[in-house]
Order: C-alpha cells, then structure tokens, then sequence
C-alpha cells in the first residue's frame, strides 16, 4: 500500500518510533479517544506507521471521535486499512462492549480557552463522565495499560519562581470560577484513575501535559503558540501582551515519545510530568526567538508596549520521566520551523 503523508509529519513518526519500545505494540489493540485532537492523532499516527513499516504482527487502532466528517480527512491515509477502524461517539456514553482493547488513550477534552467560558459543563462531563466510562471499559476488559491526558492546569495556581514542581505538590484553584472546569476535571479525571488503580487494580497512568506545539495544531484554539504559528505563517508580526508570562514550550514528537513511555513502561497509578524544562521562557522571549533566530528571513517585528522586568521563571520537575529515559531533543527554534513548514506544505498540496 503506497501511502502519501506530510513531509514533516512522517519525519517525526521515524524520530518516534526510533525512541520507543515499539515491539511491545505486536498484535495488540489500542483504543484511543479525542482521536481527532491534535496530540492523539500523532498517537494514532504512530501506530498505523509502525503497522505500516515496521511490525510483524499488526496492531489494531481504534480511533474514538465525535465528529466523522472532521476524522475523515484527519484520518485518509488510514482509513481503508484493515487495522483501523473510525468509531464515531461521545465520550459521556458508556464505551460499546462489542470493543476490545489491550490499551486505552483517554485524550477527549477540549484544551480550547475560549470553550472554557462558554461550555463549562460539557468540559467538566468529558473528563468525569468520559473518564468513568473508560476506567469501567478498561477494568471489563482487563487492559494492560490506560493513559489519562490530563494538563499542568490541575496544579492550580502555581507560584511564579519556584523550581522543580513534583507531582505531588498542590496548590489552590478557584472551583466556583466556570473558567476553571478544565483544570478540575482534569483534577477529577485524575482522582478517578488513582480510585480505579487502587480499588480495582486498573492499570491507570497520567500524563500532565504542558504547552506543546506542532503539525497541525489548531490554529485558532487560543494559545500563544497557536497564535504566533499562525502570523508567521501570514508574514504578520507578533504582538505580545503578557509578555512576562512564562511557559514550558514542547515539540509534538517529544510529547507522543513520552506518552508511548508512559503508557507502556510507566509505573500504574502515577502521575508524570511532561514539560521541555529546558524551553521554559517568557511570552516575550518565545516572540524573540521565532523572529530574531526561527524567521530572520521573514523581518517580522515583536511588537511589545512593555517588556518583561524580573521574570520569575517556575520548573516543574520532570525527574520521574527522565527515570524512564525521556528527553526532549526538539527545541523552539527547530520545532517552529517544523510546525510552520507542515502548513506551508499542506497548502502547496491542497
């Protein structure tokens, strides 16, 4: 089967699969919802291409969504495979018991800002309901392994300047405020793992997941990175707000690594940390380096009406990753680069 796939994204599906434990995926089936979301695609992705090159045995994948016509096209190299089937529902409804699965990826979530407003309660659902209905999916059906995305949001508000944040550290978030449902149901969806694990043996991971970026991110969802994507991509300058605000900024291959080791050598019932430390900057210093040292070739501007002053600069500790031997390579000035050159492709070829 001759399959065409965006230049850079098979590239980083090569760079994956060479960091992974990828045998350990022979004859198994992978059941993977919020399909469509950008960080769980690559996951399916990577699977079909190992499939594809690489495995003896194939795997089987099971790509969860709620929208049909979107997965589609995410999803047209694959879907006449025969170890691939699109199955289309909502996540807040128990998972069919006409389904196996050896492994479970529960990615459902909107990450959108702008949703967090406007449907608290469906973000809320997703997470709770969708967790639930998985967890009790993944204990009849004796998985082996299930991964929870959850986000650094369930922190809370975490003290600015403060360096190697674990796991267990806690900190206070408002649960009256509608904008943080995404942080508490990730709290919840977490909460939940941990009770499956313990009462019912359900092998349950959780990935707390920081900024990442890459291929096909959408880029309107609202976060900075999506934003300057976009206005490279445009020729447009970046402007920047917040321009003392500091966050972890991870390529998307870096992150599927770390979820494959997660999911498949991690320890049950643990939480981990995923975040490029060494790409912890400021908003300010994110601009700066996409148009001095990414784009010089583009002359974009900063456009910035009060730079930084004292930045504190907070670290979470990624120390429990590391121990299964994860570290990021891809850094900002590469990873922009990779990101803006996959929609500049996609276009030539539309």
């Amino acid at each position: 089967m001759v399959i065409h796939m965006n230049a850079v994204r098979e590239e980083d599906l090569k760079y994956i699969i060479s960091r992974i434990s990828y045998k350990q995926c022979e004859g198994k089936t992978f059941l993977v919802t919020g399909a469509n979301g950008f960080l769980a695609s690559y996951m399916v992705d990577t699977l079909m291409y190992l499939n594809l090159h690489y495995l003896e045995k194939k795997c089987k994948v099971i790509a969860l969504c709620r929208n049909r016509k979107k997965a589609e096209v995410r999803f047209k190299e694959w879907l006449f495979c025969e170890n691939f089937l699109l199955y289309v529902q909502n996540v807040e409804k128990p998972v069919a018991d006409s389904l196996e699965a050896d492994y479970v990826v529960h990615a459902a979530s909107s990450s959108a800002t702008s949703d967090f407003n406007k449907i608290p309660a469906d973000v809320l659902k997703t997470n709770i309901l969708g967790t639930y209905h998985l967890l009790e999916f993944a204990k009849n059906k004796k998985a082996q392994g299930f991964l929870f995305f959850s986000s650094g949001a369930a922190y809370g508000n975490v003290s600015a300047g403060l360096s190697n944040v674990k796991e267990t550290d806690l900190f206070l978030l408002d649960f009256n405020a509608a904008e943080n449902c995404y942080a508490e149901g990730k709290r919840s969806g977490e909460a939940l793992c941990r009770a499956y694990y313990c009462q019912y043996g359900v092998p349950a991971r959780i990935v707390r997941i920081g900024h990442t970026y890459g291929p096909g991110i959408d880029l309107n969802d609202g976060h900075v990175y999506s934003d300057f994507a976009a206005r490279i991509i445009r020729n447009e300058n970046l402007p920047v707000k917040n321009a003392d605000v500091v966050r972890p900024f991870c390529y998307v291959s870096d992150a599927v690594i770390a979820f494959f080791l997660i999911l498949l050598e991690g320890e049950n019932g643990e939480v981990y940390n995923m975040v490029n430390k060494k790409e912890t900057v400021s908003i300010y210093e994110l601009a700066s380096k996409l148009a001095e040292k990414a784009f010089p070739e583009k002359g974009l501007k900063v456009e910035c009406e009060k730079k930084e002053s004292n930045v504190q600069k907070t670290t979470m500790s990624v120390d429990k990753l590391e121990a299964l031997g994860w570290y990021p390579e891809i850094g900002i000035t590469e990873g922009f680069k990779r990101t803006v050159r996959s929609f500049e492709e996609e276009v030539r070829y539309e």
